[in-house]
């Protein structure tokens, strides 16, 4: 029966020290799905809205962090002048608008 236990003990350890990569490289691959699936696209999409409050001109029909849509009448530094009633203006930082609106079907889709 000694024997046995002895033999048994013997087979069940490694012949050789595992490579230590080998261990980490579940999590190396979870950490690089992980930025491929969430980070990546975060990225490309600040980038986007940073081009978009860029590029805006007065005329450009906007809608804003807070839902109001309107006109912007007025654009300087970081601030912008939205027309949202006839002869109703305010004043809001740039950031503040999250899209531009391409035409009124963009309404229904907000």
């Amino acid at each position: 029966m000694f024997s046995k236990l002895f033999l048994f003990n013997q087979v069940s350890q490694p012949a050789g020290q595992q490579n230590p990569l080998i261990s980490l490289l579940p999590i190396i691959i979870m950490f690089v799905a992980l930025y491929l699936l969430f980070i990546l696209p975060q990225q490309r999409a600040d980038k986007k809205h940073k081009e978009m409050l860029k590029n805006l001109k007065k005329g450009d029909r906007v809608i804003t962090q807070s839902g109001l849509m309107g006109s912007i009448t007025n654009v300087k530094d970081d601030l912008v002048n939205i027309e949202i009633a006839p002869k109703v203006e305010i004043k809001m930082l740039k950031s503040a608008v999250t899209r531009l609106m391409e035409n009124d079907s963009d309404i229904k889709d907000a």
